[in-house]
């Protein structure tokens, strides 16, 4: 009798495991570049869908065709000041980095993050005027119509290597 009842939970225990859903994936969309030469600096743009069942973080970026590589976003003056940040945004060279973007009389500049927050089944845009991928330094020409490696890094799902599509 004891060994009937372990096997019926055994069988049971099987059977809900199995009809649980499966661990999803972080899904990476349409990541690419616009053609810039070597020396220059970058961006790389994409989508990302979190199904993975939790909360996620991208923490860092790598790749080899560029001599560093930052996590950024662009953010309005306004809205540093209202945040009480001094911090304008830096290029590697420590000098203030900062565009015209054409919203009324608001200048827009650019910062590195730690992270970009991705919540489970929801989707983290990285685009022009908003978060991004800096290529700094570029080692080689990124040509229209080639691709590049580039690997995210996340908090809690393993690395995922891309293929970065250049565009004009």
């Amino acid at each position: 009798m004891k060994t009937q009842k372990t096997l019926i939970f055994a069988v049971l225990t099987i059977l809900l495991a199995a009809c649980a859903p499966a661990a999803g994936e972080m899904h990476v969309i349409e990541p690419w570049a616009r053609a810039t030469p070597a020396g220059s600096t970058a961006a790389a743009y994409f989508q990302l869908h979190n199904s993975t069942g939790t909360s996620d973080a991208l923490i860092g970026v790598s790749s080899t065709v560029a001599r560093a590589v930052e996590i950024h976003e662009n953010i309005s003056m306004q809205t540093m000041q209202a945040e009480g940040s001094h911090d304008m945004g830096h290029d590697m060279s420590g000098h203030a980095v900062e565009e015209a973007m054409g919203h009324g009389n608001d200048v827009m500049t650019m910062r590195p993050v730690e992270r970009i927050e991705i919540p489970n089944n929801e989707m983290a845009v990285l685009e022009p005027g908003g978060y991004h991928i800096m290529l700094i330094d570029l080692q080689t020409d990124l040509v229209a119509g080639e691709s590049f490696e580039m690997v995210l890094h996340f908090e809690n799902t393993e690395d995922i290597t891309v293929m970065v599509m250049v565009r004009d």
